[in-house]
């Protein structure tokens, strides 16, 4: 089992938000999260559950189109949920997954 956690946007390595832009933030988050699954030798279609945290529950559907373009064969369960504020300023979503690879991949 892979997990990955507490995934927000970021811009190079800084303690900034990537955009202010939810669509630009959830893209961003994603590339991440598939950048750390593909170090552990796994990919987007080997998570079995996602959790997303959203600091306006209005970009629900701008979140889900993204998320579904990134889940295109992997269905995994998810969770959404509305927060007051993450710990990074002007940051709009973190999405946390568990991935599940055979041992033969590793």
């Amino acid at each position: 089992m892979i997990f990955v956690y507490g995934v927000q946007p970021d811009k190079n390595d800084t303690n900034e938000a990537f955009s202010d832009d939810i669509e630009k933030q959830t893209e961003n988050v994603f590339e991440n999260i598939d950048s750390l699954l593909k170090l552990a030798g796994a990919t987007m279609d080997d998570v079995v559950k996602a959790q997303i945290f959203l600091t306006d529950i209005n970009d629900l559907k701008k979140v889900s189109a993204i998320r579904n373009k990134y889940f295109s064969k992997s269905k995994p369960v998810s969770t959404l949920l509305e927060v007051n504020a993450m710990t990074r300023k002007g940051t709009k979503i973190e999405i946390e997954i568990t991935a599940m690879i055979d041992k033969e991949r590793i």
